[in-house]
């Protein structure tokens, strides 16, 4: 859509009727994170009545428009696998992203290809705050079980009647499996249809090629412990040498660009 002030954005439709707490609840996330570099912008909320009784009640959720596209796209049009230095700076961003919701107790729930957009100039937004939660202030644990199931975490699942209990490290979990995704084009299992068993009882999943480095397998290694007590923290992975060792952003943020156009 055009915004009089902000020229191209996107909007989403929420629809009240359908849920109107969860809305509340996005609209609440979008506004306390909006602002931070790798999370879109949130531009406002506008009320669109229905135009017959009976039909639904909407809101327009305006955000920021990225228009390279989600990660998804670009793991999935690219036909191959995306450059390791990529997979390294699209993380590191995601990890300051992730890094500032956890810093104020919540859990994004969603990381995944699909929520993770491209700006033209290549820098990288977090979307889709419809998962968000608050950690409960006594506990700092969450108990409701969410997400897509092939970026879940295994804590996370519920599991022969026992409801879960997990914290920030469930995000750390599915940053894990999008790097699998960004560097294989898919998430591991996806070709079953409820991969909760295997995510459960399974071992950790790992690249299937072994042509990547050894500190991108050991920053994996560390995204994806089952034991989240073990698995590291946002703040953690911004230090791994993975990350740490990264060339400079301009350099990789170019040839995002380029290949973007």
């Amino acid at each position: 859509g055009l915004h009089h002030r902000r020229g191209v954005v996107a909007v989403k439709m929420a629809n009240i009727s359908w849920d109107e707490e969860s809305v509340r609840r996005e609209l609440r996330f979008l506004r306390q994170f909006g602002g931070h570099k790798n999370v879109a912008d949130f531009h406002g909320a506008y009320y669109q009545a229905p135009m017959e009784e009976g039909q639904s009640e909407f809101l327009e959720v305006v955000l920021e428009f990225c228009e390279g596209g989600t990660l998804h796209d670009l793991s999935n049009n690219n036909g191959q696998s995306l450059k390791e230095p990529w997979i390294g700076y699209i993380c590191r961003e995601v990890l300051k992203g992730l890094h500032h919701i956890h810093q104020h107790r919540a859990v994004h729930r969603d990381i995944k290809g699909p929520n993770i957009m491209l700006t033209k100039k290549g820098r990288v937004k977090l979307i889709d705050f419809g998962l968000c939660w608050d950690l409960d202030a006594q506990t700092g644990l969450c108990k409701e079980p969410d997400g897509t199931a092939h970026w879940m975490a295994p804590e996370t699942f519920r599991w022969n009647g026992v409801e879960p209990a997990y914290d920030t490290k469930c995000d750390i979990w599915s940053l894990g499996i999008t790097a699998i995704e960004m560097a294989e084009g898919k998430p591991p299992h996806c070709d079953i249809r409820n991969p909760d068993d295997l995510i459960i009882n399974g071992q950790p999943p790992q690249l299937r090629a072994n042509t990547w480095s050894q500190q991108f397998v050991s920053f994996l290694d560390s995204c994806l412990k089952k034991d989240p007590v073990e698995r590291w923290s946002a703040e953690e992975l911004l230090q791994h040498p993975f990350i740490a060792g990264l060339p400079p952003k301009k350099i990789v943020r170019a040839e995002i660009r380029e290949h973007l156009q």
